[in-house]
């Protein structure tokens, strides 16, 4: 009997330990799901940096997207370019922390636009897959309505979560030519990496990146990628690579996720020329063409 007592206390036990393990596993997913937003999109409304205090001349835009929400930018003309780039930052932070890369793109040879997510820096309202994909629609009406540029001479520029966006606004538009740096694959290929003990169905968002690039027909590809990515592995611009029909050329970094733009400036600096360069012929020889 007394044996018997006490394997049923050892399956008691064993069975109130596999329940508490349990529990506490739904109780993570419960809360990563239901907190996934804050997970995802890190916003900071503090501008530690503007164009003036930099050096560089920026007109302070606001646009309206189709929701009624007034989202922030900043434009940087470029009289020597009939360029401009769109830079859709990564998930963190805001515009002031990119004004470098807006230096560099100028240097480069192009007007830059950079703007912030809904909920990010001074725009307002809070950000979804939906709503950022919002963001950029309205972002692209204001270069064509407000600033003249034809689609054809709108180049995106997509870092980390930027490029999913980057890559929506490409395959939904006519666009000059579409940047990928440190992009992932998608949202729920991202969530297998990161947290391989969370069901990847649980992502609210897809951000499928791969699925947009496939998408494209004949624009103009350029990825970006560090093999020394901690966060978002070298193998995910590799596939990218793979997906995106011709033309289409890849660059490979230096540094890791969040250091890679000072680590990579010059080799940056050097891709972005040549892609607008090769961009400039291939509308010269379109022209003449058309005589």
């Amino acid at each position: 009997m007394a044996k018997i007592s006490f394997k049923m206390k050892l399956l008691k036990s064993m069975g109130t330990f596999i329940l508490t393990l349990a529990g506490g596993y739904m109780l993570i997913l419960a809360l990563m799901f239901l907190f996934q937003n804050r997970l995802l999109f890190m916003p900071s409304s503090a501008i530690f940096q503007t164009p003036e205090s930099a050096g560089l001349l920026a007109d302070d835009i606001w646009i309206e997207t189709e929701d009624g929400i007034r989202i922030h930018g900043w434009y940087f003309p470029n009289n020597e370019s009939e360029w401009v780039v769109v830079l859709s930052h990564g998930n963190a932070g805001n515009i002031s922390g990119r004004i470098a890369i807006a230096e560099t793109l100028l240097r480069s040879g192009a007007a830059v636009l950079m703007y912030d997510y809904r909920g990010y820096g001074k725009s307002e309202g809070r950000p979804s897959e939906k709503g950022l994909y919002k963001d950029i629609e309205g972002v692209i009406r204001y270069l064509t309505s407000e600033l003249d540029y034809p689609e054809k001479k709108i180049i995106m520029y997509g870092r980390s979560l930027g490029a999913a966006v980057a890559a929506y606004a490409a395959v939904n538009h006519d666009l000059g030519g579409l940047v990928l740096d440190s992009a992932f694959i998608n949202l729920k290929r991202m969530v297998r990496e990161v947290y391989p003990f969370v069901p990847a169905f649980l992502a609210k968002y897809d951000f499928p990146t791969d699925r947009y690039i496939s998408g494209l027909n004949n624009m103009p590809v350029m990825i970006m990628h560090s093999p020394d990515d901690e966060i978002i592995g070298y193998h995910h611009g590799e596939y990218l690579f793979e997906r995106a029909p011709e033309p289409k050329r890849f660059i490979q970094l230096r540094g890791g996720h969040n250091d890679n733009f000072f680590l990579s400036r010059d080799i940056i600096e050097r891709s972005w020329k040549n892609f607008l360069n090769e961009a400039n012929a291939e509308t010269e020889s379109g022209d003449a063409e058309n005589i």
